[in-house]
This record gives structure tokens, sequence and C-alpha cells, in this order.
């Protein structure tokens, strides 16, 4: 019905993503609605390439679907960007090294994109700062992080740009949709850790295309197959064991406190925790 003279459109229910108490009238979960805008994107920027070229909340509806949970409605999709296979292949190499904090592998990758100053790279792509002595990313950032945050975008604007210019076009709206995967989490109030599911993605992502490609060289694909079962089960384990770490130190502390060992700090345990 659409030609290059009539455009057909249709009338989509729903409330838009940020709408906290719209989607709570629904009676629909804001950890499913979360964990499905995160994959919604994470397919898109890890596997597909076809990258939504404007993301806001205003074009994510959230309506209650068949089977009585949040179904997303993506709108506007008038203008699209690919992001290449290459580019996509590193960026998800580049997204597990972070998380499995592979310092080498994260300057590989970031130059496979063709930056240069990594480091700064991944703490953009991530948006916040990255401790490679922990693997913890909390999902809120602490003041101190938000600080640090403030003062890398005010002192080093230069690098910043100059980070920006080196990347492949289509990288830009991969920072966009991951900065508005961010804001809406919050708004919902961070009920899903967005770095792990975004991780997970990018390792299937990653094991998806050599899948693909593997389909073509049928005498070793049973190799490559197992070879990517391994790489993820080896990196679920990594993520897993860090998130078990991290609640045993929270509720080590609090046993520490509650004998008076240690002074009570909520903040620390809520950041362990997340």
């Amino acid at each position: 019905m659409t030609s290059k003279r009539v455009l057909t459109a249709d009338y989509c229910e729903g409330c838009k993503i940020n709408n906290v108490e719209g989607i709570k009238s629904q009676g629909l979960s804001l950890k499913d609605t979360a964990d499905k805008l995160i994959r919604t994107f994470a397919e898109q920027i890890f596997y597909t390439g076809f990258i939504h070229a404007d993301p806001h909340p205003g074009n994510v509806l959230v309506r209650r679907g068949p089977d009585k949970k949040a179904e997303l409605v993506l709108l506007d999709h008038g203008l699209y960007d690919f992001l290449r296979k290459k580019d996509r292949v590193a960026l998800c190499k580049l997204w597990r090294s972070i998380i499995l904090r592979d310092e080498p592998a994260m300057k590989k990758h970031s130059e496979d994109l063709g930056v240069k100053d990594y480091f700064l790279f991944c703490e953009i792509l991530l948006q916040r700062p990255i401790n490679m002595r922990e693997m913890g990313l909390a999902n809120i950032l602490t003041r101190e992080e938000t600080a640090y945050m403030r003062e890398m975008a005010m002192n080093h604007f230069e690098r910043i740009m100059e980070v920006l210019k080196s990347l492949p076009r289509p990288m830009l709206l991969v920072f966009r949709n991951i900065n508005t995967v961010r804001s809406i989490n919050i708004t919902l109030g961070a009920p899903v850790d967005r770095y792990f599911i975004m991780a997970k993605s990018a390792v299937k992502g990653w094991s998806r295309i050599r899948a693909f490609d593997s389909s073509r060289l049928p005498k070793i694909a049973v190799f490559r197959w197992l070879w990517m079962v391994w790489e993820s089960l080896k990196f679920e384990f990594a993520l897993r064991s860090e998130v078990v770490a991290m609640r045993l130190t929270a509720s080590l502390l609090r046993l520490l406190a509650h004998f008076g060992l240690v002074p009570a700090d909520e903040q620390m345990y809520q950041y362990l925790q997340h």
C-alpha cells in the first residue's frame, strides 16, 4: 500500500518506555521491559548491524502482548544505518574483552575499529569509568564515578573528538543506542544488569556470525561450533563467578558490620550487589 506518493501508517497502542506508571498500570514488569529493550538494541548492534537512527524513548512503546508480558513496539523506521560485519565482529570482541578486563584484547579490537586511544574509547563505549582491577560494573554510577566522567568530558574534549572521528560512521549510532538503553534502564529503576546482558549478546552475536561463516565450510563447522560453545561457557563462568564473589563480599561485610567489626556502609553493599 505504500509508494513514493502514499505512506500507509498504522496506529500502535502502548505507552512510552520511560513511562513507569504507564507500564505498571498495564500489569507489566519493569524488569522484563528493561531486559527486552536491552536485548532488542543489542541484537541490532552486535548481530544484524541494521541500526535504528533515532532511538529516543518516544520511538519505543510498551504494550501488553499475547503472552500477557511486555511487548515492545519500535516506531519511526525512516532512517537506519548499517554496521559492517567486520566492525560488528570487532565490537563484539571488544565488549567481551572490556567485561573480562583483557587489556591486550581491548587494545587490539579498538585498533580494529580505527581507534588508538583504546582505554578512553572503552570508557566512552560503556559510559562509565573502568577499573582494571575489578570486574564488577554497577548500573548506577557513584558520585565519584559521575565526577570522573564529567571531568573527562570537560578536560579531554579533544581526545574524545579524535576518538569519534576515527570510528566508522555507524558507530556514532551505536553510542546513541547505548546511551538510550542506559538512560531508560535507569529510569525504570535499573532492574537488570545491562552490562551483563549486552556482554552476553555480544558473545552470542559473534558466535552467530561465525556460525554463519562456518556453514560454507562443512568439514570444520562442528569444530567451530564446539569452539564457540566453549568460548560462551568460559565467558559465562567468568562473569557469573565475579557476580557471586561480589555478593559474597557484600554478605560478609554485612555480617562483620553486625558484630561491629567494620562500619556499616549501605551504599557499598548496594554497589557490590548491583
